[in-house]
């Protein structure tokens, strides 16, 4: 595969990691969405990534991959949202 062509399934998976952050962030009213927005994205390309690495590579890979960059993407923004208010954040400013 070349470049192009990876740089394209990284944009893909990280696009359907990023469906449930759009749910979230309409569920949540904003708070705390924007930390999850990038770490949605970033899960969605690793666990779109991590089923090609673990040998699926036809057909079935590839809509296993889009549903675990989706489930990956889902369950990184829940855990932003559950646990980012209880961090401290002065600490982070």
């Amino acid at each position: 595969m070349d470049a192009l062509g990876l740089l394209g399934l990284l944009a893909l998976w990280g696009a359907f990691g990023l469906l449930p952050w759009c749910s979230a962030l309409i569920a949540a009213r904003g708070q705390g969405a924007l930390l999850a927005l990038p770490l949605a994205a970033i899960a969605g390309m690793a666990g779109g990534a991590l089923v090609p690495a673990l040998g699926a590579k036809d057909g079935l890979g590839f809509a296993l991959s889009l549903l675990a960059a989706t489930l990956a993407g889902g369950v990184t923004t829940l855990s932003v949202l559950r646990y980012w208010p209880q961090m401290r954040t002065d600490e982070l400013r």
